[in-house]
């Protein structure tokens, strides 16, 4: 091992390409083990800053099991698998799973079926996959991961979200750096699964990672000049819902409510925020708000959202993913879209010439029941901007927008771990000055959390509710403040397993209106304390 400061030591075992520093702290904030890794979540304090530390099991081996590794690797070279295995990603990773076990069964002698199976795994991990970086694909509270040029001299980053406590989500350095020639084993890899160029010519590598449900984007010189660089996009195992949001503390209870209260009221919203805010995690977790008797219509270019899940949860689900059947173009897909019938209409971002066509479609009343999309902006002001000012929507256009919601990364008090949360929720003046806005919600720095503001009082998008329902505009503010007690009831009551479940916000839901049908029919819609207890009753027994 060699020596980096009087505190901190590196090391890696001689088939790995990635150093990990044995970064010496004290107690950690959060800390989970299997019998694979032991990671460590340290939040920061005045003197030291954020970490994300990682013990991998390979790293702390005996050393005749690395050698036993070693063997392995060597025997594989001799007797490589079969080409149409090697083509086949994940067919690749269970042939060196198995074949690797064996050996080392056969190598090691004594050795368990357990502990060849661990040396199998950790031999395809270094040979035909991503080495130490598998360890963070691998840990569902890993959202994204970066890797800097030169790699030898920066760590590995990564963006921690659901699943740890509240107050630790954010970027964080890990202990892991990587070799120059790991990392170029990792394109390798990359480039031919793929069979995208990656040169001087083509500077930029986009592709799926199928076996961990993630996204890379890779850049190189002439673009990066100081080398290859990195980024991986974890998509979620466990859809998002305004639920799992709240518990971690991505939006309020009453925000939440809200929002809910604006789906099912048919409005039009766009979501706002830089990138890695947090806005298509927001996107999917509205989705599962839409009502199951309409049909969606999502359009990607890259297949984000929830549209499995939706789908086998009973939701009705259209994907159009651009580049297929014809849909070359965002608004190929859009206008394929828009001839196919009444439908709530779902846009993975919007951002270039399909913004006119959508808009124009929004006005004339052909775009469908309600439209949902991503854009990238820091605030509803800069979401007018850009729509009218870059891209020729014209302002009468644009008050086809009924709310622009904001996703923001925050730096609580300073602290040096950025959280993603929701931080303006705004409604469109339509009969005021172009460009005006009514922020119905803030974030509250001071609090830590997304409030509503006085001019919520006098909304106008639940005015159009009220009035699309039958309702007064009192009553609909009702509604609200029994969703919000719904929601938190359910926050404060149920195990973290079913919190996370995208089946329980559709019992939530589906519970929340058969109560309050009865509730209408009754006249206790009104009755708080009987609304919340019928509903806790039919709840936990549906």
């Amino acid at each position: 091992m060699k020596k980096l400061s009087s505190r901190d030591r590196r090391s890696k075992p001689a088939f790995s390409g990635s150093w990990v520093l044995d970064t010496k702290r004290g107690p950690p904030d959060d800390r989970r083990e299997n019998r694979f890794l032991r990671t460590e979540v340290f939040g920061g304090n005045e003197s030291e800053p954020p970490l994300y530390r990682v013990v991998p099991v390979e790293y702390s081996m005996p050393e005749e099991d690395i050698i036993t590794v070693g063997s392995i690797m060597e025997a594989l070279k001799e007797e490589p698998p079969p080409q149409n295995i090697i083509d086949d990603e994940i067919a690749m990773r269970k042939f060196l799973e198995r074949t690797s076990s064996a050996k080392a069964q056969e190598l090691s002698g004594s050795s368990s079926a357990d502990s060849s199976t661990l040396l199998g795994r950790i031999t395809a991990q270094y040979t035909g996959g991503y080495g130490v970086i598998e360890h963070l694909l691998r840990d569902e509270r890993v959202q994204d991961v970066y890797i800097d040029s030169p790699p030898s001299a920066k760590p590995v980053y990564a963006t921690l979200g659901g699943g740890l406590p509240r107050g630790l989500e954010g970027t964080y350095p890990t202990n892991i750096m990587l070799t120059e020639g790991e990392l170029e084993r990792i394109v390798s890899i990359l480039r031919y699964h793929s069979g995208l160029p990656f040169s001087e010519a083509s500077p930029v590598l986009e592709c799926d990672l199928t076996l961990y449900n993630a996204r890379v984007t890779a850049v190189r010189p002439p673009m990066s000049p100081q080398g290859i660089s990195i980024a991986i996009r974890k998509h979620s195992h466990d859809p998002w819902t305004l639920l799992r949001l709240m518990d971690a503390g991505a939006i309020s209870a009453e925000g939440a409510a809200f929002l809910s209260l604006c789906i099912e009221g048919r409005s039009t919203m766009m979501i706002a925020g830089p990138r890695g805010a947090g806005k298509t995690s927001l996107l999917g977790a509205l989705l599962f708000q839409v009502a199951r008797s309409q049909r969606m219509i999502v359009i990607e270019d890259t297949p984000e959202l929830p549209t499995g899940p939706l789908n086998k949860a009973g939701y009705k689900v259209l994907g159009l993913t651009i580049g297929s059947t014809g849909a070359s173009t965002s608004e190929t897909a859009l206008r394929t879209a828009l001839r196919l019938g009444e439908s709530v209409l779902v846009l993975g971002e919007v951002r270039g010439p399909e913004t006119r066509t959508l808009y124009e479609a929004m006005s004339a009343g052909t775009a469908g029941s309600a439209v949902l999309g991503t854009f990238h902006a820091d605030s509803a002001k800069a979401v007018y901007k850009r729509t009218v000012d870059d891209l020729g929507v014209s302002a009468a256009s644009f008050n086809a927008t009924d709310l622009v919601v904001v996703s923001g990364l925050v730096q609580p008090k300073g602290k040096r771990i950025r959280l993603r949360r929701v931080i303006q929720i705004a409604e469109v003046v339509k009969d005021g000055p172009p460009g005006s806005f009514r922020d119905l919600f803030l974030y509250n720095t001071a609090a830590s959390k997304l409030a509503a503001t006085q001019d919520l009082a006098s909304s106008s998008i639940l005015g159009r509710i009220a009035r699309l329902w039958g309702m007064s505009k009192t009553e609909v503010v009702n509604e609200m403040g029994l969703r919000t007690r719904v929601l938190e009831k359910a926050q404060a009551d149920l195990e973290r397993k079913e919190l996370m479940a995208p089946s329980t916000i559709s019992r939530i839901w589906e519970t929340y209106h058969n109560v309050r049908d009865r509730a209408l029919d009754g006249k206790w819609m009104d009755d708080h304390p009987r609304f919340i207890s019928e509903w806790t009753w039919a709840f936990g027994g549906a």
